[in-house]
Formats: structure tokens, sequence, C-alpha cells
């Protein structure tokens, strides 16, 4: 069975970071050793919170998985909680990259032009550092710009088509800085449709699915986990991500269906469409 070592807070409401990362990885055929950043009451979408910082225990992580000889066929971060927590993430890789392995960066920061609650800007630039050690990263448009300095608010502005090429050469400018980095920039607004837009020093690939209600909490993260996971697992990138987007949209629907009009900081129903993953990755369990 493969291993993977999931670095993301652990928020008691909303469907986010490893609440979802740890299930779908696991009914992927693979085994996810989690470290928790950070323990909320509830994710930071919600009006209020608390919060349990782990900064001053991450390194115990390094120091006791060494000990046990661990090793992991992939590495996949998400959300930090402190600036510091970005310097533990590159020590973490550090110990543990390997040829082999793959490494996921999923540069949690932001959405809608404006960066999270309780993030700062040192905690962005930490995040791009961070970025330049992966193979994959999944930004939203919003983290894309804070990655590469693109202005969110004047491509925004944009026709479909141009606001699309503007993103390619942002997403350009991340690979000129690392040749062998994927980029998949996810939840582009393309009308009334979604757009998860990927690139590497040699192709594109894009896809498109309808837009069904508001955004919603935590779908990020659910792309991020199954990509990931599909990824892990052998498949190529254009399957993971077609995956991912599949298992997002039955997800939404299976939340609609439930109620149309829902609070959209508890996430989605991703769990009754587990079983979908399975299928996709029966050889691997």
């Amino acid at each position: 069975m493969a291993k993977a070592a999931v670095i993301n807070d652990l928020s008691g409401f909303g469907r986010c970071s490893l609440g979802v990362a740890v299930p779908i990885l696991s009914v992927c055929g693979i085994q996810a050793c989690a470290i928790p950043t950070a323990v909320l009451t509830n994710q930071t979408g919600f009006p209020d919170y608390a919060c349990i910082d782990l900064t001053e225990h991450l390194y115990d992580y390094i120091k006791m998985w060494n000990l046990c000889d661990a090793s992991f066929d992939g590495i996949y971060s998400g959300y930090i909680a402190h600036p510091e927590q970005a310097d533990f993430i590159s020590s973490f890789i550090d110990n543990f990259r390997t040829k082999k392995n793959l490494v996921l960066v999923d540069p949690v920061m932001g959405d809608n032009g404006s960066i999270y609650k309780g993030y700062s800007q040192s905690m962005c630039d930490k995040m791009r550092d961070l970025t330049m050690k992966a193979d994959v990263i999944t930004p939203n448009f919003t983290e894309l710009c804070l990655l590469s300095g693109g202005s969110y608010s004047e491509i925004s502005s944009l026709s479909a088509s141009k606001k699309k090429d503007e993103i390619k050469k942002l997403a350009q400018k991340l690979i000129e800085r690392k040749k062998d980095l994927t980029v998949i920039v996810t939840g582009i607004d393309d009308n009334n449709k979604i757009c998860n837009m990927a690139f590497t020093k040699d192709k594109d690939f894009f896809t498109v699915s309808d837009r069904l209600g508001k955004s919603f909490s935590g779908t990020g993260d659910i792309f991020a986990s199954v990509t990931f996971s599909m990824l892990l697992n052998g498949n190529d990138l254009e399957t993971a991500m077609n995956t991912a987007v599949t298992f997002i949209e039955r997800s939404i629907k299976d939340t609609l269906a439930i109620d149309p009009d829902p609070d959209h900081n508890y996430g989605v129903e991703f769990e009754k469409n587990l079983g979908f993953l399975i299928d996709k990755n029966r050889t691997k369990i």
C-alpha cells in the first residue's frame, strides 16, 4: 500500500483539510499519515472560530518518524496557521524527499481576491518559497496571483479568453522558476462554468464543468486530495483532474438535493461518493 504524509489543519465543522484528505486518500488505497498544523473548532469561513496552533509540536514528527525509519510515496501539504509552519513543511520535504515520491503543495492563502482571515503577508511569502519544492501545486486564481505577482482585479475584468491567456502567463512565470513544476489553477469562473487549468513546461490541459450553486468550502481541498491520490496511484494528469471534477460535481448535486440553499461553510456531501473513488482505484485497494 502506498503511504503519504498529509500536512494540514483539522477542523471540527466544515468538510475541508484533513477532514476530507484522510478519507479520500484511504479509499484510494493510500495510507494517510496525518500531521495536523492546527486544530480548529470550525473552518475559517465561519464568522467565528477558535484555533489551537500546533507549530511548537511539528518538528517532533520529523524526529520520531526518522526514528521509525519512515518513508513516504507522497507528501501533500495544505493550510498553515503560522509562517514557521512553512519552514517545517520545507524541512519535512528535505528530510523525506526521494527521487520517486510525489510532493503536492496546495498553497491555501485566499480567495476572491483577498487573503484568508488570520493570514499575513509573511505567510504568503513563505508559501511562495514552499511551492518551489513541490512537483505539483493547486492554487486557485487568487492564490496564483499571490504566488506570481499578478493583478487579480485587472485580470478579473478581462474577457474569458483573455483571462485564460493571462492565467497561463502567470503559471508559466512559476514554471520558469522550477522547470518540472505542474501548476493546476482551480475554480476559475468562466461564465456559468467552472474551469480548472493545468500547465507544465510542455503542455496545457483544462477541464470545464457546470457551476452548481455558490462556491462551497472545502472543494479545493477535495480537488487536491483526489488529484494527488490519482497521480500517486499512477494515473496521468488528465485522468486525475477529470476524476476530481466528477467527484466534486456528484458531491455538490447530493448536497443541493438535500437543501437547495445550504450553508456553504459546511462543505459538500462528499462521503456518499467515496464509493466512486473506490471503483476508480479498485486495483490499488
